[in-house]
């Protein structure tokens, strides 16, 4: 199914945010949406490689104890891990904690 061109201008507008430049190209990531999954458990921290303001580096995300997603999967034949709830937002500065009254935590 094609996105929806709405979706697709959010997505590279959240891209140039983040990574601080104009996505060069779109890519379309395949994946199903299952009905059931398996909860594996909640997620402390995440690590990833990204590229922002043209170096390549690792950051590290630890979660506050009230904003963990759940790791869930699927267990079909594509083996898909998902991010699934949890209280966080994705800006321009990565990943930001949210408290139960919707402000973000305030990490430093």
């Amino acid at each position: 199914m094609k996105p929806a061109p709405r979706d697709v201008q959010k997505a590279a507008k959240l891209y140039e945010e983040f990574r601080e430049q104009k996505p060069r190209r779109g890519r379309r990531i395949e994946f199903e949406l299952p009905k059931s999954v398996m909860i594996m458990g909640t997620i402390r921290s995440i690590s990833y490689d990204t590229t922002r303001r043209g170096k390549t580096e690792l950051y590290t995300h630890d979660f506050a104890d009230g904003s963990r997603p759940l790791l869930c999967a699927n267990g079909g034949k594509n083996n898909q891990l998902f991010i699934i709830e949890g209280r966080y937002r994705v800006t321009e500065r990565g990943i930001v904690d949210i408290n139960a009254k919707g402000n973000e935590i305030d990490d430093s």
